[in-house]
């Protein structure tokens, strides 16, 4: 990637849904150009964008990270199951601890045990599973930047926070998310035909479930083509009257991706992007004097990406598919 291929994905990371014309418009180039660049990075794989439920949504039922360990050389092939269902939105194949880490939304307790019990440690391969429930999400992908744009730039691209009524969400609402995780992108037209509504209805909603925060719409990179092409995931303890201003202070580090604290014996997990293995080191070194009541426990390097909300990757971390994202549909329906 060059710099502008640059300069348009970080657009897209602050206005997923921004215009050509309004892309352009900020990056001195004209919208042909800034469109073809996209549809280039796009139907290589090496950028795409994706939506999930938003806060609301996410409060009003269940995520859970599943770690799993497998039989020597079953990694993939369990990888590859998981990844085939709706509710696991995110899998990950790990060095350190555990062998899978999968990230799952469902609608209530009953369905997550059903997940587990019955389609994820049914599958063959699968040794154990231990599953702990997030509490509270502080931080998340859609928040990382790439740093490509001036502050300038971005505020241009920045919408002014307007009030909307909360509603009530219906299954248009829920039909709309599980379209838009296809390609937040996608002409209002397209959507329209998907989910049964009318063109400026589905306008109108999207507007809406992205003002209210309902729907979080998200424009990814090939973690490769970044200068961060490490991931590692690390789980800490942390005194219960302290994980607010540890969080806060974690949210602090450019090299974050998601915080959220957990249930089971470890009450925070957190993962960074990194420039190189050896960086975790330092920045375990950095934590530890900003933030002497984080404990870390556990820390485990991503080895491969399979799913990443959503999105089929292949061995480059280029996305190859889809598989929309549905936390309203029953386990195995």
């Amino acid at each position: 990637m060059d710099d502008l291929d640059r300069s348009i994905l970080h657009a897209l990371q602050i206005s997923p849904r921004a215009s050509w014309t309004a892309v352009g418009r900020v990056l001195g180039v004209d919208a042909v150009t800034a469109a073809r660049r996209w549809d280039r990075l796009r139907s290589t794989g090496r950028a795409w964008t994706t939506c999930y439920p938003g806060v609301r949504l996410i409060g009003a039922s269940f995520t859970a990270y599943v770690e799993i360990d497998v039989q020597s050389g079953r990694a993939m092939d369990v990888a590859r199951a998981l990844a085939a269902h709706p509710q696991v939105v995110t899998v990950e194949h790990l060095a350190g601890g555990r062998d899978l880490l999968v990230m799952v939304l469902v609608q209530d307790l009953g369905a997550l045990s059903e997940l587990i019990t019955e389609h994820i440690s049914a599958l063959p391969g699968v040794a154990r599973t231990r599953a702990a429930l997030a509490t509270r999400v502080f931080s998340e992908g859609s928040r990382w930047r790439l740093r490509s744009l001036t502050p300038a730039q971005q505020r241009q691209l920045t919408r002014p926070a307007t009030d909307q009524p909360r509603t009530e969400l219906d299954e248009h609402d829920h039909r709309l998310i599980t379209a838009l995780s296809r390609d937040a992108r996608a002409p209002a037209v397209e959507l329209a035909r998907e989910t049964g509504l009318s063109a400026p209805n589905v306008r109108r909603r999207i507007a809406g479930l992205m003002h209210r925060g309902d729907a979080v719409l998200r424009c990814e990179i090939a973690r490769d083509l970044t200068e961060w092409p490490v991931a590692a995931t690390l789980w800490a303890s942390v005194p219960p009257g302290e994980i607010d201003k540890v969080a806060q202070g974690l949210s602090a580090l450019p090299e974050l991706r998601m915080c959220s604290s957990v249930t089971g014996p470890h009450n925070l997990l957190f993962t960074l992007w990194l420039k190189s293995v050896a960086d975790l080191a330092r920045l375990e070194t950095l934590l530890a004097d900003r933030l002497p009541q984080l404990q870390l426990v556990d820390r485990a390097v991503t080895l491969r990406l399979v799913k990443l909300m959503g999105k089929l990757l292949d061995e480059r971390g280029r996305a190859t598919g889809t598989v929309p994202i549905n936390p309203w549909l029953p386990p195995g329906a």
